[in-house]
């Protein structure tokens, strides 16, 4: 590690406990995506899986399977009063994603998939138990070497910051103006997404939550696969970043300090929050002049307050 990092971090140390370094010498460019790698909440999985996910997540009604786990957030769809779920409706939802799985195989070169969760050690740091959730996400490249991905939408429970102030994004999100072949494949993809309208999943819903969400499935489209992958899943609010002056709650010890040594210390300072229905977990971070990065991770819970 460079000197200059050496010695923020030793500061940095002195005000907090739950630090996060980024050694961009061993770990690369700093962004959204090698961030939740590092992490360890991203595993290759394939396209049907992933496809096959996302119609189960519909079929449920739920973020999980509420039949495979004895943790019940909300009722099944058989039990609901308002279920208006029928085999009619699976099979012509099904019939669309078969359309746009093939589209995107006929398209699409490089195609991967990828399984998001929180890794399963983590039920030991929480107060809680909590369905084992995931999501998946499909990302390939265009003919004339764009970046496409596909997310479904992701309720948030926990977190507190602005990304309730964006709704999941119905239109497929641009990077700038695509060719004339790429849009083809966005006007023949938008059809097929607008065909898959959002089907209403409860959260959590005992004890007067009440909590749904809208489960559909957006897309984005950008020049590298990283950016591609990072606009989809903000249109699906999963994750919401910004660049801000970092300021922490007064209940933290050292808030007044820490908040005044991120600022001063550190250049271009970001929030990253990433939700996992009902487990979030934030990044506060600011760049080193070496070009490191580094902050404060924090990880957060839904709890059933009756």
């Amino acid at each position: 590690m460079k000197l200059e990092t050496e010695q923020l971090l030793a500061t940095l140390e002195l005000l907090c406990s739950d630090l996060f370094v980024w050694e961009t010498t061993t770990q690369g460019e700093f962004n959204l995506w090698n961030l939740m790698i590092s992490e360890g909440f991203v595993h290759l999985t394939d396209i049907e899986l992933a496809f096959k996910h996302w119609q189960k997540i519909e079929e449920w009604g739920t973020p999980t399977n509420q039949e495979a786990s004895d943790y019940e957030y909300a009722p099944l769809r058989s039990k609901r009063k308002d279920n208006t779920w029928n085999e009619s409706i699976a099979n012509e939802r099904q019939g669309y994603y078969q359309q746009l799985q093939q589209l995107i195989k006929n398209h699409l070169q490089n195609i991967q998939a990828y399984n998001l969760s929180f890794p399963k050690t983590a039920h030991q740091s929480f107060e809680w138990g909590h369905p084992y959730f995931s999501m998946s996400i499909v990302v390939g490249e265009t003919s004339d070497r764009n970046w496409f991905c596909l997310a479904p939408t992701i309720p948030d429970q926990v977190s507190y910051d602005d990304r309730s102030r964006n709704q999941p994004t119905m239109q497929i999100v641009c990077e700038e103006s695509p060719s004339e072949a790429t849009q083809t494949l966005i006007t023949e993809v938008q059809i097929l997404l607008n065909n898959l309208t959002p089907i209403t999943n409860y959260g959590y819903y005992y004890g007067g939550y009440k909590y749904t969400y809208q489960h559909q499935i957006v897309g984005a489209i950008a020049k590298t696969k990283t950016t591609a992958i990072e606009l989809a899943l903000q249109a699906a609010t999963m994750v919401f970043f910004e660049k801000r002056t970092i300021e922490f709650a007064d209940g933290r010890n050292n808030s007044r300090k820490l908040s005044q040594f991120m600022n001063q210390c550190l250049a271009n300072c970001t929030y990253y929050s990433i939700s996992f229905w009902d487990v979030g977990y934030t990044y506060e971070v600011g760049q080193t002049p070496a070009g490191d990065w580094l902050g404060v991770r924090s990880q957060g819970e839904f709890n059933y307050n009756p």
